[in-house]
């Protein structure tokens, strides 16, 4: 991994996000500004403007349009996210390749990547986390205390089942994990270690969701998201976990599956337990992957432990 220079610490560990978060902001006013000149004339069509009007007829036109575009703001929330995310990839994609670089031509030792097959378990892992997880947070009255979370889920359940797809499912997992994941985590896991950069990223990562519910459920997909790119050596396994937990979380709200087990307390109980064994199932396999380089068993020259060193094992 690649080592900060001491001053320029602060900017090596936290500069990826907020360059993450500037370019997101910049990318949502563009896709707020677009929208409200696109949405303009409709609305105005949809005022009733007079040719003479009194300050305060004009003063509850003006407010009924303000109104009216903020809830179209509210109607494609989804999609200005996601536009701004898709603006972040391509930059976080070439800091990725640039750190990548810099540890080949350090020649640091880099985990062997899994075979391509391995790659399912994470995904069933996924998918198992989603759905014991939201069980989970509906068997603990958790989403119906957290009026901040009802808004979210309402706001991104609102579009179009495709759009939640493309948006949710695919745009911004690949960008929150190449921020993550692929900049943050390994950038600290080579100052600090594998447990204390996984913790720290994943708290991070659960703050920017936004609201208790998601923090939670954030903060230890997060853990888990950090521990497969660990052991399969690869950003990807981390992007298919993650993908795969999004999609499911959707598929089962677009169903109905998710309320369908939330009917009866039997299938809350059979959901969990299923969900408990099949993802300590899927858990074991990726443990057993040998991640460690050739020739890394040994300590390091400060005598201390490898890198690659299973916190697990």
């Amino acid at each position: 991994m690649n080592k900060a220079p001491g001053k320029n610490r602060f900017w090596y560990l936290f500069g990826p996000f907020l360059i993450y978060w500037g370019i997101e902001f910049v990318g949502a006013m563009i896709a707020s500004l677009v929208m409200v000149i696109v949405s303009v004339p409709e609305v105005i069509q949809s005022v009733a403007w007079k040719d003479s009007m009194t300050n305060e007829e004009f003063m509850e036109a003006a407010a009924q349009m303000q109104t009216m575009l903020l809830d179209m703001a509210a109607r494609y929330q989804v999609q200005m996210l996601a536009a701004a995310a898709l603006l972040t990839i391509p930059v976080l994609a070439l800091l990725y390749r640039r750190d990548r670089l810099q540890e080949q031509m350090q020649g640091l030792p880099v985990n062997k990547k899994a075979p391509a097959y391995q790659y399912i378990w994470t995904a069933i892992l996924g998918a198992m986390v989603c759905i014991g997880g939201n069980v989970l947070i509906v068997m603990t009255n958790l989403a119906f205390v957290s009026e901040s979370y009802q808004n979210t889920s309402a706001v991104f359940y609102a579009p179009a089942f495709a759009v939640q797809v493309v948006c949710l499912g695919l745009v911004i997992p690949v960008s929150e994990e190449l921020l993550f994941r692929g900049l943050l985590f390994r950038r600290c896991r080579a100052l600090m270690g594998f447990f204390p950069a996984a913790l720290s990223i994943s708290i991070l990562f659960g703050f920017s969701h936004g609201n208790l519910v998601q923090f939670l459920y954030a903060m230890g997909l997060g853990m888990l998201l950090a521990y497969v790119c660990e052991k399969y050596g690869s950003l990807k396994a981390a992007i298919l976990l993650h993908v795969t937990a999004n999609l499911t979380s959707l598929i089962m709200t677009e169903t109905g599956f998710l309320d369908w087990i939330c009917g009866a307390f039997i299938r809350l109980a059979v959901t969990v337990v299923a969900c408990a064994f099949f993802g300590a199932a899927m858990f074991v396999l990726i443990q057993r992957i040998d991640e460690k380089p050739e020739g890394t068993d040994r300590t390091d020259d400060s005598g201390n432990i490898p890198l690659t060193k299973d916190m697990f094992r």
